[in-house]
């Protein structure tokens, strides 16, 4: 350097002296530096900045308190995958679609953990290749052996990550504990491998297994339980949502979405444009903050109008036991839960309790009004004044006890943004307990072939459901 340009050095380094020194206290790394500057000081000299970083008077190793996340033993497996089938690093593929988080995580470990950008890019690059291999054979299988061996030998990217107590990749043991609930299969499929035992669980991952409504029904179902716990919709968040013991393996596994769409990213923007088309083909404009805007029928159902949508009415037969009784509700739960999941988006379906009073006086005003958006399903319950022609009293205390939101103008309860379960619980609950429906019945559907006519043309039509024993009558409509 010539004299000048010393100076002109020793200058810079004073008056970054108190930014450095604060990001060195602050433990971020190399590349996080790097970003933070380039970024929030676009005009600073990159020269002199790099010099710096290259020197000793700042030494920037980031925090090795930091633990694996999720996010970075899914790396590990695809990783695996890659080294295992002898894939070339792809890192065209891992730029243009691997998740952001994964690029924020994973290179921000490698470095802390001393990794140079070389072995940083030749690590996501095979992530990439995995990942892009794992689309077009969705069935390829990582078994146990074959993730021990790779520990065994690594290759020399993987092989110079250490941080004493933290090491990537980590064992078989710590990714089957933290991602899989203790299971190799449920961590594969949660990160979208096929287990080797695939075959025997049924398991199917091929592209032609999904069709685009099922995965619309699935993103929309997915996407609820984002807003509803403050989530982002990562690839991760997916496979852990979709094994869950909860859903009953009832979402599609991730690695059929892989298969169909080519990576998630792509399947989450087609996924989100499939719900929009479905909520423009409804010609709707409700939402479910509409709650104000909800207005009762000019003329009340009569029964020929619910005969006529084949909604069928049995004699009462009485229940004689409690057990019975709890029964008789639980099935009537699991039924509306069933139509709310065959519900079209941005319908609502309609709900009455046809009691031997209703059927006297034909007041066939429904009691309760269930929508169902992208956001999540939005209960309404119909105000006590909108029966023209028998009593209702609606319990507020209950109704508010249970979260229910108190009636604004026109006098009805609602509840927003709740899953499936959750809407087909409540309801019934809110009937039960909340509006006087203390008659359970069981139900059934009829053929199916009505649904796929309703949907086909979404403005019309109906969803008929069939009571097949009980005191009392709870008839499920949808409009």
């Amino acid at each position: 350097m010539t004299s000048t340009h010393d100076a002109d050095y020793l200058a810079f380094c004073n008056r970054y002296e108190s930014l450095f020194s604060g990001l060195v206290s602050m433990g971020w790394t190399h590349a996080e530096v790097y970003t933070r500057v380039t970024t929030l000081f676009p005009d600073i000299n990159r020269e002199h900045f790099e010099t710096a970083m290259a020197s000793d008077r700042w030494v920037f190793t980031g925090r090795k308190e930091q633990t694996l996340n999720n996010v970075m033993m899914a790396a590990a497996l695809w990783y695996a995958v890659a080294i295992t089938y002898d894939l070339e690093a792809d890192p065209e593929y891992a730029a243009v679609h691997l998740d952001t988080v994964i690029l924020q995580d994973l290179p921000r470990l490698l470095d802390s953990l001393g990794s140079t950008p070389e072995d940083i890019s030749d690590i996501m690059g095979k992530l990439g290749a995995a990942l892009k291999y794992l689309a077009k054979h969705p069935y390829t299988e990582l078994h146990e052996a074959e993730y021990d061996d790779l520990l065994e030998n690594l290759p020399a990217p993987a092989a110079r990550v250490s941080g004493g107590t933290l090491e990537w990749p980590p064992t078989r043991a710590v990714i089957e504990n933290r991602v899989g609930d203790r299971s190799w299969s449920v961590a594969l499929l949660k990160t979208g491998i096929c287990p080797p035992d695939a075959a025997d669980q049924g398991i199917s991952l091929s592209a032609s297994s999904l069709t685009d409504r099922t995965f619309r029904n699935a993103l929309g179902e997915f996407l609820n339980y984002c807003v509803r716990y403050d989530r982002k919709p990562t690839v991760m968040l997916y496979g852990h949502w979709a094994e869950s013991t909860t859903r009953h393996y009832k979402a599609p596994h991730l690695g059929a979405i892989r298969a169909k769409y080519g990576s998630w990213h792509t399947a989450l923007q087609e996924g989100r444009a499939l719900i929009n088309d479905a909520l423009n083909l409804s010609s709707s404009a409700a939402l479910p903050v509409r709650s104000t805007t909800h207005t009762a029928p000019t003329d009340p159902l009569n029964i020929d109008d619910i005969t006529a949508q084949g909604i069928g009415i049995v004699q009462p037969k009485k229940l004689s036991t409690e057990e019975e009784a709890q029964k008789a509700w639980d099935g009537l739960t699991q039924v509306m839960q069933q139509r709310l999941e065959e519900l079209p988006w941005s319908l609502s379906l309609h709900l009455y309790y046809i009691s031997p009073a209703v059927a006297e006086t034909g007041d066939y005003t429904n009691y309760a009004s269930v929508l169902r958006s992208p956001a999540g399903y939005f209960c309404e319950l119909t105000s006590a004044s909108e029966f023209t022609s028998i009593d209702v009293t609606i319990t507020d205390e209950v109704l508010a006890a249970a979260g229910w939101e108190n009636p604004l103008s026109n006098g009805r309860w609602t509840k927003n943004f709740l899953s499936v379960g959750e809407a087909a619980q409540d309801i019934i609950a809110a009937m039960r307990y909340g509006m006087g429906c203390t008659q359970p019945d069981y139900y059934q559907s009829d053929d199916p072939a009505n649904m796929q006519a309703l949907e086909a043309n979404p403005s019309t039509g109906s969803i008929p459901m069939v009571p097949v024993t009980g005191e009392g009558y709870v008839s499920i409509d949808s409009f």
